[in-house]
C-alpha cells in the first residue's frame, strides 16, 4: 500500500461507516483490510480514518487488544501528518481514543480525548459531531456515576440529534437515557426511553441496537420484580446477537439472569449463570464486569450461609476497585458486606458498610439503594434493640420502594416491619398490623416467585401465631417454611458454590501456565530468531556451554561500497531504514537457501552454510546466495543516492562454532577460514563474488590437481568462473583467487 496525501475520498469512509452503524462487522473488516493493503496512493487521512473504523468493529466485536492498537496508529498518524486534516476527521480519531480508554478505566484521558473531540466539531459547527461526543462524554459522567450530569450531556445530545433529523442517534441518546434512568431507578422513565428507541432501531432494521435494548429491558422487569418477563427479555437479546455473532453483551445478560435467579432463590442456577459471566468477563479483560461478577457471587455465597467465602469475594472485588473507582460497584460491595456482617454478628462492621452503602447511594441518586440502605439499617437496630429507630427507617424504605414501583423490596420491607410490630418488646407492638404486613408480603413473594422470601414470612408467621397460642395456624406455617427452606438452602446448591471456588483456583492456575507458556514460547521465538534453531533448543534444553568444530564450512562477507562517505551526508533514520530494508530481504534470501546468518557489523553482512548441521551442498547453495545478494541490493538505494552496490568474498574450510553470552546470546565463528572470507570480500571489487581457490575446488568438486573450468554448470544456472591470479592476502601470504559471474 502506498500512502501519499493525494487521494483521499469520503464516501469510501461513508461506506464504512454504514458498515459498522448496521453492524456488519465481518464485512466492515474486510473492506477495511482492501483499503489498507492496496496498491492505491490513499492519503495519510483515509487510512486513519479506516483504522477507527477497524478499531471501533474490533471493540464492538469484543477484541479490545485489536482495537486498542488500531487506535493507537490512527492516532499516530494524526500526530505525524493530521496538520491539514479536516477537523472532523480528527475530532473522529480523538473520539475513538476516548471511549477506548473510557473501557479500561483511563476516565481522565477519556475525558481529554472526548472533550477535544467536542471542541474540534464546535469550532467546525459539525453537528452531528457535537451530537455523538455529547453522548461519550454522558457515557463518561456515566461510569462515574455522575448520572444528573449524564442526563445533561444526553438531553444536549437529543436535542441536536432531533434537530438532525437522526432516528439513529435519537435512538442511541433515548438508549443511554434509559440506563441512567435505571440507575437512579426511575423505571417508568428508563422504559418510555427504551420503547421509544426499539421502535426507532426496528424501523432502521438496526440488529444489535435492537438486541441491545431487548436487554436493557430486561433490566427494568428484573429491578421490577418481574421476572418472567425479563428471562425472556434477556433470551431474545442473547438469541438475536448470537445470531450476529456478537458475543461482547454475553457477560452481561449471563450476569443480569444470575440476578433474576438469585431473586426467586435458584442458586444453582444463578451460579452457573454468574460462573458464565466472570468468565468472559476475565477472558476479556473487562476489570469492571469482572468486579460485577465477584460480587454476585459473594452475594449467593452469603445466601447460602457460607459467610466466610462470600467475604473472599468480595476482598477480591475490592481489591480491583483500588485501581478502578467505580461509585455504583463500591456501593453494591458496601451493601454486600454489611449483610454479611450482619449475618456473622459483627454490629459494628455492618452498620460501618450500610451507612457506607447510604452514603453512596445519595451521593449517586440510586433511590433503589436509598431505599436498600434505609432497611439494612432498620434491621441492624432491631439487633440492638432501637426499635423506633428500625420503625422510622422500615416506613422509609416501604415509602420510597413504593413510589420506585419496586414491589420485591416493598414486600421485603414490610416484612420486616411486621416482624417488629410483632415484638413483645416493641413500645408500639401491634398485632393486627404485624399479621396484615406479613399476609400482603407473603403474598407478594408468591406472586413474584420469592421462594427464599416466602419461606421466611413462612417463618415469621409461625412465630407470630405461636406467641398468640394459635398452634394450628403456627404448625401450618412453620411446615410450609421448613419445605421451602429445604427447597432454596439445598445441599446441591452449597456443593455448586464450593465447585465453583474450585473451577475458579484450577482455571486462574491455568492462566498462570498459560501466561509463564506465553512467555517461554515468546523467549523461545527471540532465540530462533537470533540463533539457529538446533542452538536455541539445545540452550532452552539447559546447555551453557556449546563450542564445536566443523570443518566443512562456506563463509561469505559482503559489504557495501562507499558506504562511509554516503552515511556521513544523510540523516540517521534514513542510513538505519535503508540499511534494515537492505538485511531483512538479505535473512529472507538466506531462510530460503539454509543460509545462517551469523550478525551484521555496521554495513557488513556475515553468513555461513553447514553449520551447526552439515550440508554437503553448502558451497553451492552459498554461491547462489551471493548471486541473489547481489542482484538484490541493486533494487535498493539510500535516499538521493545511486543503487546500492556491494562487494562479496566467498571462502570455505573449517571453523570453531559456538554461543558466547550468558544474557544476549551471540553464535558466532572463529578460525582462519572465517579471516580467509573476509579477506575475500574487502580485496574484491564491486558487484563482484570474489572467492578463494579452496572455494572454487569445493564448488567444482574438483583435486588440487585438476585444472579451473572456465564454465561450470549448477543446479541454479551456468557461472563463469574467472582467474584473478595470485595475490597476497593479509595473514595467508599469497593465494590464487577467483570471480564468479553468472553466465
Amino acid at each position: 500500500m502506498q500512502v501519499t496525501n493525494t487521494y483521499h475520498s469520503s464516501t469510501e469512509i461513508e461506506a464504512l461507516q454504514s458498515l459498522l452503524d448496521l453492524g456488519h462487522f465481518e464485512q466492515l473488516e474486510q473492506e477495511c483490510t482492501k483499503i489498507l493493503e492496496s496498491d492505491k496512493s490513499y492519503s495519510h487521512e483515509l487510512i486513519a480514518m479506516t483504522q477507527v473504523m477497524l478499531s471501533q468493529s474490533f471493540w464492538r466485536r469484543g477484541n479490545r487488544n485489536k482495537g486498542e492498537i488500531a487506535s493507537a496508529i490512527a492516532l499516530q498518524l494524526m500526530n505525524e501528518h493530521g496538520s491539514d486534516w479536516s477537523k472532523k476527521s480528527s475530532s473522529q480519531v480523538y473520539g475513538n481514543a476516548g471511549i477506548l480508554h473510557m473501557q479500561i478505566g483511563m476516565f481522565e484521558k477519556a475525558s481529554e480525548y472526548i472533550k477535544h473531540a467536542l471542541e474540534l466539531c464546535i469550532e467546525d459547527q459539525y453537528t452531528e459531531g457535537m451530537t455523538k461526543y455529547l453522548m461519550n462524554l454522558g457515557v463518561l459522567h456515566y461510569y462515574l456515576a455522575d448520572y444528573q450530569e449524564a442526563l445533561s450531556c444526553y438531553k444536549q445530545g437529543l436535542d441536536l440529534a432531533i434537530q438532525l433529523g437522526d432516528e439513529r442517534k435519537i435512538a442511541s441518546c433515548e438508549t443511554n437515557m434509559g440506563i441512567t434512568y435505571v440507575s437512579i431507578s426511575e423505571y417508568e422513565q428508563a422504559l418510555f426511553y427504551y420503547k421509544s428507541a426499539l421502535k426507532r432501531e426496528e424501523a432502521l432494521g438496526n440488529a444489535i441496537g435492537i438486541a441491545s435494548l431487548l436487554g436493557n429491558i430486561g433490566v427494568v422487569y428484573s429491578n421490577l420484580g418481574r421476572y418472567t418477563k425479563a428471562i425472556e427479555f434477556y433470551t431474545k437479546a442473547m438469541t438475536l446477537d448470537e445470531q450476529l455473532g456478537v458475543t461482547k453483551n454475553h457477560a452481561k445478560y449471563y450476569g443480569n439472569m444470575g440476578v433474576v435467579y438469585g431473586s426467586i432463590s435458584d442458586f444453582q442456577k444463578a451460579l452457573d449463570c454468574y460462573q458464565k459471566a466472570l468468565r468472559i468477563e476475565e477472558d476479556q479483560d473487562n476489570t469492571l464486569g469482572v468486579i460485577r461478577q465477584l460480587g454476585n457471587i459473594a452475594t449467593i455465597n452469603k445466601d447460602l450461609g457460607d459467610f466466610k467465602q462470600a467475604l473472599k469475594y468480595n476482598e477480591q472485588a475490592l481489591a480491583l476497585l483500588k485501581d478502578f473507582h467505580n461509585p455504583n460497584e463500591e456501593m453494591h460491595i458496601a451493601k454486600n458486606l454489611g449483610e454479611i456482617y450482619r449475618g456473622l454478628g459483627d454490629i459494628p462492621n455492618a452498620l460501618h458498610y450500610f451507612t457506607l452503602q447510604m452514603d453512596l447511594a445519595k451521593k449517586i441518586g440510586a433511590k433503589s439503594e436509598i431505599a436498600s440502605a434505609f432497611g439494612n439499617l432498620g434491621l441492624l437496630y432491631v439487633s440492638i434493640n432501637e426499635y423506633d429507630k428500625a420503625h422510622s427507617h422500615f416506613i422509609e424504605a416501604i415509602t420510597l420502594a413504593n413510589e420506585l414501583g419496586i414491589k420485591a423490596e416493598e414486600a421485603g420491607w414490610k416484612s420486616a416491619l411486621g416482624d417488629l410490630f410483632g415484638n413483645t418488646d416493641f413500645e408500639h407492638r401491634n398485632i393486627e398490623q404485624s399479621e396484615d404486613l406479613l399476609k400482603d408480603a407473603l403474598r407478594v413473594h408468591i406472586e413474584l416467585g420469592q421462594k427464599r422470601e416466602e419461606y421466611r414470612s413462612h417463618l415469621s408467621l409461625s412465630n407470630l401465631y405461636e406467641s398468640l397460642d394459635r398452634i394450628h395456624e403456627a404448625f401450618h406455617h412453620f411446615k410450609l417454611y421448613h419445605g421451602l427452606e429445604k427447597e432454596v438452602m439445598n445441599e446441591q446448591a452449597k456443593k455448586q458454590a464450593v465447585e465453583l471456588e474450585l473451577i475458579r483456583k484450577i482455571e486462574q492456575i491455568e492462566r498462570e501456565n498459560k501466561e509463564t507458556m506465553i512467555r517461554f514460547e515468546e523467549k523461545e521465538r527471540i532465540l530462533h530468531d537470533i540463533l539457529p534453531i538446533e542452538i536455541a533448543n539445545r540452550i532452552v534444553s539447559g546447555e551453557t556451554m556449546i563450542a564445536e568444530q566443523h570443518d566443512n564450512v562456506s563463509i561469505i562477507f559482503a559489504d557495501i561500497v562507499s558506504f562511509t562517505r554516503t552515511a556521513l551526508r544523510l540523516k540517521p533514520g534514513e542510513v538505519v531504514g535503508t540499511l534494515n530494508d537492505l538485511f531483512t530481504e538479505f535473512d529472507s534470501l538466506a531462510l530460503e537457501l539454509g543460509i545462517e546468518k551469523i550478525k551484521t557489523l555496521g554495513d557488513a553482512y556475515m553468513g555461513a552454510c553447514g553449520i551447526p548441521t552439515a550440508k554437503e551442498d553448502h558451497a553451492i547453495r552459498m554461491t547462489e546466495f551471493a548471486f541473489r545478494i547481489l542482484k538484490a541490493s541493486k533494487k535498493h538505494r539510500f535516499p538521493g543516492q545511486d543503487a546500492i552496490q556491494i562487494r562479496v568474498g566467498l571462502h570455505c574450510g573449517s571453523v570453531i562454532a559456538g554461543v558466547i553470552g550468558g544474557h544476549k546470546y551471540t553464535y558466532d565463528l572463529w578460525g582462519d577460514s572465517v579471516n580467509t572470507a573476509s579477506r575475500m570480500e574487502s580485496q574484491g571489487e564491486k558487484n563482484e563474488v570474489h572467492v578463494s581457490e579452496d572455494f572454487v575446488r569445493i564448488l567444482c568438486s574438483i583435486s588440487a590437481h585438476q585444472v579451473v573450468p572456465q564454465i561450470h554448470t549448477l543446479p541454479f544456472g551456468n557461472i563463469v568462473i574467472t582467474d584473478r591470479g595470485t595475490m597476497e592476502i593479509k595473514g595467508r601470504g599469497s593465494m590464487r583467487t577467483f570471480y564468479l559471474s553468472l553466465q
